[in-house]
């Protein structure tokens, strides 16, 4: 019982949105879709660093000319379009919660709240897609981390985190983020293996990344190609993905502070920093009808010298309307 009350708190009170494009694929040709998100590193039992997330997304298959969709242009008539909008709330905390002081060496308190709209071409005949979102939002005690975590371990009967009144300032965030897979090579590894670049700048954080994606399924099509036959309408379709990338990172505000703030919690040197981090994910895909449910596990690598290595897991359930 205590499980479900939980998911449904993350539900109502920390909406967010993570872009994801895979969550557009849709067999009944419904024109909308609502996507919720949530992350935790409940699943391995732990509760630091990257410590919970949560996401609604709302996509439409007809939405012209807001700001995201503008950016990428197309001429291609068989290039497929989708654009959203959504907002997300993501909570940081150092290793252990249940010191009251800021700790030394130590990934501060933190949290940030964004609103969000993004948009997503996708080229069936060339295994291309591209995405970019844009962002802006607050960082800092006036994006709720504290009221959120606080509440929902008391209802699951964890401790309760000591030390929020170290987190980090409130700051404006305006965030933009671009990314861009190719397939290659024919066909069958084109749709199966996939290579990705992409990049996140502004007020937020500030970094590049290269990787790839696989994926295999009962139906080895690309999504674009997914979200049109009609054949589909009534299969299970299952994916099982697999991605790993390599970042260059340049700034990390829920590390260093906003940019524009003096923050007395930082503790830790800005060269204890790790510029080169990874991220591996992996997980299954599932597609029925209108609906859509993913479960990922999460791999991250240390952000700073003294840091260990985070797992955390993510579900993502939509619906077309």
């Amino acid at each position: 019982m205590k499980a479900f009350t939980l998911i449904g708190l993350l539900i109502i009170s920390q909406l967010a949105l993570g872009q994801r494009t895979e969550m557009a694929v849709d067999f009944n040709q419904k024109t909308n879709r609502l996507v919720i998100e949530i992350e935790n590193d409940l699943l391995f039992k732990s509760d630091h660093y990257y410590t919970s997330g949560t996401a609604l997304t709302y996509l439409n298959k007809k939405m012209n000319h807001d700001p995201a969709q503008l950016i990428l242009k197309s001429k291609n008539p068989e290039s497929i379009r989708f654009s959203g909008f959504g907002l997300e709330q993501r909570i940081f905390t150092p290793y252990s919660i249940l010191r009251p002081d800021s700790i030394e060496d130590d990934r501060p308190y933190s949290a940030y709240l964004l609103a969000t709209n993004f948009s997503v071409l996708i080229n069936p005949e060339k295994h291309l897609k591209i995405s970019n979102e844009l962002g802006i939002g607050v960082m800092g005690p006036a994006a709720g981390g504290e009221w959120a975590q606080t509440t929902v371990h008391k209802i699951i009967g964890s401790p309760i985190p000591l030390g929020w009144e170290n987190q980090l300032n409130n700051t404006f965030l305006i965030d933009y983020q671009f990314r861009i897979e190719k397939g290659f090579f024919g066909d069958w590894t084109a749709n199966h293996f996939i290579p990705f670049a992409k990049a996140r700048v502004g007020t937020l954080t500030d970094r590049i990344g290269l990787g790839l994606l696989i994926k295999f399924g009962n139906v080895n099509k690309t999504l674009g190609e997914y979200a049109q036959p009609k054949k589909y309408k009534n299969r299970l379709v299952w994916q099982w993905v697999f991605e790993a990338n390599l970042q260059g990172v340049f700034y990390d505000a829920t590390l260093q502070g906003g940019l524009f703030s003096t923050d007395e919690a930082i503790d830790l040197p800005t060269q204890d920093i790790i510029s080169r981090q990874y991220q591996v994910r992996t997980g299954v895909n599932i597609y029925y009808k209108s609906f859509y449910i993913r479960y990922m596990i999460k791999f991250n690598s240390q952000d700073f010298i003294n840091g260990v290595i985070h797992r955390y897991g993510g579900l993502n359930i939509g619906f077309s309307f």
